[in-house]
Formats: structure tokens, C-alpha cells, sequence
């Protein structure tokens, strides 16, 4: 039966109320919707501006020091130069990753971002058979060859490269290595200066880059070996790596501030073999 008689002059006036009603509930509840929405892409936008001044803090700190500076890493004897980054803290993260990596003994090793050479020195130095390192920036190559000649380590090859873009496409590697720029900033990001490749990565460009390209650098039963900051969302990166023919599993974390700002975690991925494109 109708809620309402809609015979009589009164049901239709209620009928009419009750609809007036409703589109009133609807429609605030759609203000209200509108708003969160609204009130959680302000907060993202805030959340996005105040990672990328604190990771620029961060970096122009680094630089704030007479160069080149000296310090003894591993067991490595390491000259730092300006633009290259190496934090306060004898760079904490670099070393977690570098003693976090695999044993590479008697394997062919291509690096990506060498910095100034520590993870590609050192396992060049504990048995890799020869490491192939990489860096965009100018300051970083000539950083590593002269940690390499400071060291005496000589299976290392530097080059400057934007990703895979001066590497030979015929060269396979046992493993891949990048210890990948982390804070997503627009696809337009300007960078102030070479040392800010180490750390902000446009548009995601270099991690898909990555995750496409790599694993055509494999030579049979190879892997990838990423380490990336995760800060406090690990979920981009793993839905990222789930649009390529890849398995990705985490094999070590590290939370380096209270904040989770700085949350490292190192992936092993590994191509599904039948679907890699040559």
C-alpha cells in the first residue's frame, strides 16, 4: 500500500514533502562527500610539498661542507665529492643496502646510480667479477673512478647514463642493482641541482623505466636488486611492479627515523622469463 493516499490533497502535499526530503538528505550527502574528497586531495598536495622540502633540506645540507670530503666506509677508503650525496650519518642508508645485497661472488653486476661508487666499489671488491657502474650525474662518475683508483679495485667500469641509455643492449648482467630515487614529484619537476637526481624521481619516470627495462639486461636465472624508500606507503611500488612481468618479493626493511619518512626496503624481482621482450 502507498505510504501516503495520493487520492486526497493532503497525501499528495506529504508526498511531495517526503520527496523534497529526500533530495535534500542526498544532496548534503554529496556536499559532504564532495568535501572529504576536497579536504583529502588538499592534504595529499600539503603531504607532497612538505616531503620535498624536507628532502631538499636534507640534500642541501649534504652540501654544506668543504669538498671533497674523506671517510672510511666498509673497508673502503672513499673521497666524496660536491653534488654527490652522502649524509651526515656516514651514509646510513647506503650502507644498509650495500650489507643488505646478496653475495655476488664471481657474477657480472650492472649498477644504476652508483653515487660515489660505494656498493659498486664494494662488491667489486668482495668478488663480483666485474661491476659495470652508472650514474646521470657527472660528479658521480668521476667520483667513483677516483674512490676506484684511491682503492685499487680495477673491475669496475664507470659510465654516465640515464638509466639503460648508454648501456650496450647486447651486455647481460647475474644482477641488476639500483638504489632507486624514491620522492615522486611532477613529470615538470625542475631540479636545482645534480645532486637532487639522487632523490626525486619524476612522474614515477624512473621506476617504470626500471622496472621495463631492466630485466632485458638479465642474462638467464639474473635478478634485480631494488632498493626503495617506501616512507610510509609500500603499496605504490608493489602495485607498480604488478604492471610488469615481474615477481617482486621484499628480502630486507629498515625504518631509519621515528617518522617513517625514511623506510627502506630492498626487493628482489625476478622476470617471468617467457614474457621478457628482447
Amino acid at each position: 500500500m502507498p505510504l501516503y493516499n495520493l487520492t486526497t490533497p493532503a497525501g499528495l502535499r506529504r508526498t511531495t514533502n517526503l520527496q523534497k526530503s529526500f533530495e535534500k538528505y542526498f544532496i548534503l550527502r554529496s556536499a559532504v562527500q564532495v568535501y572529504k574528497m576536497i579536504n583529502q586531495a588538499a592534504k595529499e598536495i600539503l603531504d607532497g610539498h612538505r616531503e620535498i622540502s624536507y628532502v631538499r633540506k636534507r640534500l642541501s645540507e649534504s652540501q654544506r661542507t668543504d669538498f671533497p670530503k674523506y671517510t672510511c666506509c666498509l673497508s673502503l677508503d672513499l673521497e666524496i665529492h660536491r653534488e654527490v650525496f652522502w649524509d651526515e650519518d656516514n651514509n646510513a642508508t647506503g650502507r644498509w643496502v650495500t650489507e643488505n645485497l646478496p653475495a655476488m661472488a664471481g657474477k657480472e653486476v650492472l649498477e644504476i646510480g652508483c653515487g660515489c661508487g660505494l656498493t659498486a666499489l664494494y662488491l667489486a671488491k668482495n668478488g663480483a667479477r666485474h661491476v659495470l657502474a652508472t650514474d646521470i650525474n657527472p660528479s658521480a662518475v668521476t667520483n667513483t673512478q677516483a674512490n676506484a683508483v684511491r682503492n685499487e679495485i680495477d673491475n669496475v667500469t664507470v659510465v654516465q647514463s640515464n638509466l639503460f641509455e648508454k648501456i650496450n643492449p647486447s651486455l647481460r648482467f647475474n644482477c641488476v642493482v639500483c638504489h632507486m630515487p624514491a620522492t615522486r614529484v611532477p613529470l615538470d619537476f625542475e631540479f636545482k641541482s645534480m645532486v637532487e637526481h639522487s632523490s626525486f624521481d619524476p612522474g614515477a619516470s624512473l621506476l617504470t623505466g626500471f622496472l621495463n627495462e631492466a630485466p632485458k639486461y638479465l642474462s638467464p636465472s639474473g635478478a634485480l636488486l631494488l632498493c626503495y624508500n617506501v616512507s610510509r606507503d609500500e603499496s605504490f611500488i608493489l602495485e607498480e611492479s604488478k604492471k610488469f612481468p615481474v615477481m617482486t618479493r621484499k628480502i630486507a626493511s629498515k625504518k631509519f627515523t621515528t617518522d617513517s619518512m625514511i623506510n627502506v626496503h630492498l626487493y628482489e624481482i625476478r622476470p617471468l622469463v617467457d614474457e621478457i621482450k628482447t
